[in-house]
Formats: C-alpha cells, sequence, structure tokens
C-alpha cells in the first residue's frame, strides 16, 4: 500500500523592504518529490535579515535547506550551530513542523530556486520558491534622437529618448514637463531589453521610452523631465532632466491703451512682450523712426528691461506731454532672429478717463436738458394761465378777479352757495348792503358778492357785467360808504 500524498507549505517571513510574502506547496510520493510550479518573490540586494519558512502540519526530525549560491544544501536546526556563517536556523521548532532560514544579507548570488525539504518518519517532503534579487539601474540618461535641442524654433518637432540600464527588474519610466506628467507622443517598447553579465552572474534589464513633441512657445524655459522607478533606488525614484530653450518671435499682442498721463508733465508709455531671444525695438511716430537706447526731440527710447522668463518691459518717454500727443497712434515695432511682430498704442490723459469713467455719456445729458426745458416750459404755461384766467382748475376758487369786459360762465353747485355766505361773513373785506335797499338785496339772493367781486349765474345769454363805481373819497380817515349795483 503506498502512502498518502502530503503537502508542504513553504511561507517565506517578510522583513525590512520585503513587502510582499508568497506561499507554495508541494506533494510526494515514497522517496520521491513532486514540486508545484515555483513562485516568485523579491528582495533587494543587500537587504539585511531576510527570513523565508517552511511549515508541515506535523513534527520533523530533519530540516535540509538548499540556497542560490550554495554549494551543497545544509541542515539547519534551532539547536545547534549553522554550519554556514550568514545563515541561520529560522521558525518555531522542528517538534512542530516548522523550518526556514534567516539571511543576514542577501547578495546577487542568492538569486535563483530554494528548495525547503523536511524528513518525516524517514520520509522527505520538499517545497520550493524563485528569488529575485532586486538591484537598482543606472541614473537614467535623456538624448535627442530628432531634431537640433541648440536652436530649437517654435513647432519644431523633437524626439527625445530617455533610457535605464542595467536594472533588475527593469524600471518604470515617466516623463514629466516642469512637474506635470505627459501622456501625448510617449512611447515604450514591447519589452525591456535583457542581458547576463556573467563576471557578477546578474540578469540585467533596460528600460527605454521615447516622447515625441512639437514644441511650443510656452515650452520655454520649462524643465523637461525622465522619472525611472525601482524598488531598489533609495529613495525609490531617480530623475534626470533638461531645460528647453525655445526660440521664438515676438509674441504679438491687441492694441494697447496707456491710461491716466498727465498734460504738461513727463509721460511714460509700456508695454510687456514676450520674445526669444531678446527683441530689438523701434517707434514709429507720425513716420519718424526712433530706435532703441536714443532721444531725439522729446521723445526717448530705452532698452528693453528684461523681466525674466523672456518677458520685456518696452517703453517711450515723450517730454511735456500735449493734447496733440494724446490724438496720435504710437506704433512699435519689436524683431529678433526669428520674426517681426508690430503693436499699436494710443494715450489717454487723466481727464480723459475721468470723462470715460463717468456714469453720465453724451446722450443722459442731452435728456437731462431736455427734460429740464419740458418742465420748465409746463410751469410756465401753468403760471400763464393762472394769471389770464383761460384755464380752469379742479379746486381753484371762486374769489378769481374778473376783468370789466370778461364774461363769467361758471355754473355754481347748488351746496356752492352755502360755502359761499360762509366765506362771505368770514372776509371782512367784503361789502354791505345798505338797509332798505330790496334791488341790492335781490341781486344779493342771485349773486354773491365775495372781496368786492362778483360771481354771476350761468344763463344761456351771457349778461353783461357792470362795472363797479369809482371808490369814494375818505373823509376823516373814514372809507366813504359804497354801493355795487349788479346786473342779473
Amino acid at each position: 500500500m503506498q502512502p498518502k500524498m502530503q503537502a508542504v507549505h513553504f511561507l517565506p517571513r517578510c522583513v525590512l523592504l520585503l513587502s510582499v510574502c508568497a506561499a507554495f506547496t508541494a506533494t510526494t510520493t515514497h522517496a520521491q518529490v513532486v514540486d508545484t510550479e515555483p513562485r516568485s518573490i523579491t528582495v533587494v540586494e543587500n537587504q539585511e535579515n531576510v527570513e523565508l519558512h517552511c511549515r508541515i502540519g506535523r513534527p520533523a526530525q530533519l530540516c535540509l535547506i538548499r540556497m542560490p549560491g550554495l554549494n551543497d544544501q545544509i541542515a539547519l536546526s534551532p539547536t545547534e550551530k549553522s554550519p554556514v556563517a550568514g545563515y541561520h536556523y529560522h521558525g518555531e521548532g522542528l517538534d512542530k513542523g516548522s523550518c526556514g532560514v534567516r539571511i543576514e544579507r542577501v547578495t546577487a548570488d542568492n538569486a535563483g530556486l530554494m528548495n525547503c525539504t523536511l524528513f518525516v518518519d524517514g520520509r522527505g517532503l520538499t517545497g520550493s520558491i524563485e528569488i529575485v534579487v532586486a538591484f537598482p539601474p543606472q541614473q537614467p540618461v535623456i538624448e535627442v534622437v530628432q531634431g537640433n535641442l541648440a536652436n530649437v524654433e517654435v513647432n519644431s518637432q523633437l524626439m527625445f529618448r530617455c533610457t535605464a540600464e542595467r536594472g533588475n527588474p527593469a524600471a518604470n519610466l515617466s516623463w514629466f514637463l516642469d512637474q506635470e506628467q505627459i501622456y501625448e507622443g510617449v512611447q515604450f517598447p514591447e519589452a525591456p531589453e535583457e542581458y547576463y553579465d556573467e563576471r557578477s552572474n546578474k540578469h540585467m534589464f533596460t528600460a527605454t521610452s521615447t516622447l515625441k513633441r512639437a514644441v511650443r512657445a510656452e515650452d520655454n524655459g520649462k524643465r523637461l523631465t525622465c522619472q525611472a522607478q525601482h524598488l531598489a533606488y533609495p529613495e525609490g525614484v531617480s530623475r534626470t532632466d533638461l531645460i528647453l530653450d525655445v526660440n521664438f518671435q515676438p509674441q504679438a499682442l491687441p492694441d494697447q491703451v496707456v491710461y491716466g498721463l498727465q498734460l504738461g508733465r513727463t509721460a511714460t508709455a509700456s508695454m510687456v512682450i514676450k520674445a526669444n531671444p531678446s527683441p530689438h525695438v523701434m517707434w514709429n511716430i507720425d513716420g519718424t523712426d526712433y530706435h532703441q537706447g536714443t532721444e531725439q526731440g522729446r521723445y526717448a527710447v530705452p532698452i528693453p528691461e528684461a523681466l525674466g522668463n523672456n518677458r520685456y518691459n518696452v517703453s517711450l518717454t515723450i517730454a511735456g506731454l500735449t493734447l496733440e500727443d494724446l490724438s496720435k497712434t504710437y506704433v512699435l515695432r519689436a524683431s529678433n532672429n526669428f520674426g517681426v511682430e508690430e503693436y499699436r498704442l494710443t494715450l489717454r490723459s487723466q481727464d480723459e478717463v475721468f470723462s470715460e469713467s463717468s456714469s453720465f455719456g453724451t446722450g443722459e445729458i442731452v435728456g437731462l436738458v431736455l427734460a429740464v426745458v419740458i418742465v420748465l416750459l409746463a410751469v410756465a404755461l401753468i403760471v400763464g394761465a393762472r394769471a389770464t384766467g383761460r384755464w380752469c382748475f379742479r379746486g381753484a376758487s371762486l374769489n378769481t378777479d374778473i376783468n370789466p369786459d370778461s364774461e363769467a360762465q361758471i355754473a355754481p353747485h347748488p351746496h356752492d352757495d352755502e360755502i359761499d355766505e360762509r366765506l362771505q361773513t368770514q372776509d371782512p373785506a367784503a361789502h354791505y348792503v345798505h338797509e332798505g335797499d330790496e334791488r341790492h338785496a335781490a341781486a344779493a339772493t342771485n349773486g354773491k358778492h365775495e372781496n368786492g367781486k362778483q360771481a354771476a349765474k350761468q344763463q344761456p345769454v351771457a349778461a353783461p357785467i357792470v362795472p363797479p363805481p369809482a371808490a369814494a373819497k375818505q373823509e376823516n380817515g373814514k372809507p366813504a360808504d359804497s354801493k355795487t349795483n349788479t346786473s342779473v
């Protein structure tokens, strides 16, 4: 009867930089060992105290370890000294089916297949694992494979290649432009280049990446970086970069306006333009050219001032600014070896700024003047109408003066009689009727005297109004009695 197949579990224990642990099993029949497909674990070269562990589910009598770089397998025990320096027993004891090894320092020679064999009742059970020893590649290198980096112009096509050689495993490469990662135009080969170094007994890999880019004006002065990422780098990454020097003509700008200048004083008009290399400037004023670094008449043109990042301050100084200067258009021509650009500039004084910033424009002012004229005209018409009595106004008093030759056409309402009588008794200037004068009493019944004025009832035919007689002379300082006759 053949013994039942048993399994051995290999559990590498991870320390320090090792962060991925692997487990594997093996089965056996009699003394024959059948290994499963080996699994892989990666450790960093010169990593210290790396512990690998095997376990079986019952007590074992012997633990044998075969390490890459050692000619023979070694027996390790928790109670006996290791026969090979740098390799020590690791585990919970053979009586618990525990067997493992602690490596003081990993070297490139440890790369390869490691075997762990435990003997139970005279039979050996084996497990395996592939050890990958990682070592850092060289620092990445950038080279230009298409284009001339010393004379780069806008829209020119450049191709860059970045390589990180002699690493295990291959590094991961990426591109950046001023800390912003680039994806467009990046290409990688299907697989990294691999070769074997017999002297060091190492398998090495070279990672490569290319970048194709149409250069832009805004790329000038930016930092192009190739970054290699690898677990064996002390900081995890290594970088190489270069500064892009892009040549371009002066860049276009919309028409410029300079505000707030004072008439009669020296005025300076300036604008900021971008160019690489630095531009040569010339101002044209009324057909006359004024070159940089010169003074002519009232005009002076300083040399452009570098502001950094390919920005230049270009200015024009005018002595004794006049109104005529404000009506001119100033044309600036800026040029370098890669092109010419023109700019147009106008000037505005402080008074113009105030006028333009005011909330009242020409239309608003005209409208306001017209409104005032209309109001004054309406007031004049109303005053004139009231003075001549040609217009009737609601709520007006009936004591309006009536000229001798005017006709009264007002028909008072019934209740107006009571109001007129009350007003007559209260008015000290009202005329009194002599006793016994029945004609006057009859007239007072049909018409009302009020402040010496008469209002006639409206008749189908207008009755003429008899003008009152002239006032009597005063006697001894007292007014003489007067009579008022009213025709009905």
